[in-house]
């Protein structure tokens, strides 16, 4: 039961789970796959498709291009994208209240580790992490590393985040499992992942702490 474990550790995802990035991870998308002639995604047609890690998504999508060629791509049409990254509702909330509750917070993320600098500072974020891991292309590779070096105890700690491949993670780690349905995946999709609970935002979480 989520009740019977006393969380003081909090790892968070960024995209979809903080904040909602998914305008101009789209556009920046969109402009990869024009760049090889293939279709465009809707912001629907994205959400369904979209997978971590990045790789396995293009996979599927560009299997011919190698992936330093995409990420290259990738970043700097995001970077030359005039869609904003917003907060989405309920994430200060549960920071602050975390704050407060003098828990540690940490971001595991595969985000740009400059896009997530530049958003976290812009929206007021950045003060919140102990530390941000970000490029993390594959979660599972690297969750047990952490746990190591920040001294984590995986009955203490819980990771919350928007797509399957975060569920799997905390899974992986032995961590508790938070979806939220502020993202990329659907309820649908995470409930396959088998998570321990689903929130419609971080805010939610309060009252299970």
């Amino acid at each position: 039961m989520f009740c019977s474990r006393e969380i003081r550790n909090v790892l968070l995802d960024w995209s979809g789970t903080i904040v909602d990035d998914l305008p101009p991870v789209v556009e920046a998308t969109n402009r990869v796959l024009s760049h090889y002639q293939k279709p465009p995604f809707t912001r629907e047609q994205f959400c369904r498709e979209f997978s971590l890690p990045f790789a396995d998504f293009y996979e599927r999508f560009l299997p011919d291009v190698p992936m330093s060629k995409l990420d290259s791509l990738y970043t700097k049409f995001f970077d030359s994208s005039k869609e904003k990254v917003t907060e989405l509702p309920g994430a200060r909330t549960f920071l602050d209240y975390c704050i407060r509750s003098r828990r540690r917070i940490f971001l595991l993320s595969s985000i740009k580790s400059h896009h997530f600098e530049s958003q976290a500072q812009q929206l007021g974020l950045r003060g919140y992490f102990e530390h941000a891991y970000t490029e993390v292309w594959n979660k599972c590779q690297h969750v047990h590393a952490i746990i190591q070096e920040q001294g984590l105890d995986p009955q203490e700690t819980l990771f919350a985040g928007d797509m399957q491949h975060d569920i799997e993670t905390a899974k992986f780690a032995n961590l508790l499992a938070v979806g939220t349905l502020t993202g990329y995946n659907s309820r649908e999709q995470l409930t396959e992942a088998g998570p321990d609970l689903i929130v419609d935002n971080l805010s939610c979480l309060v009252e299970y702490l």
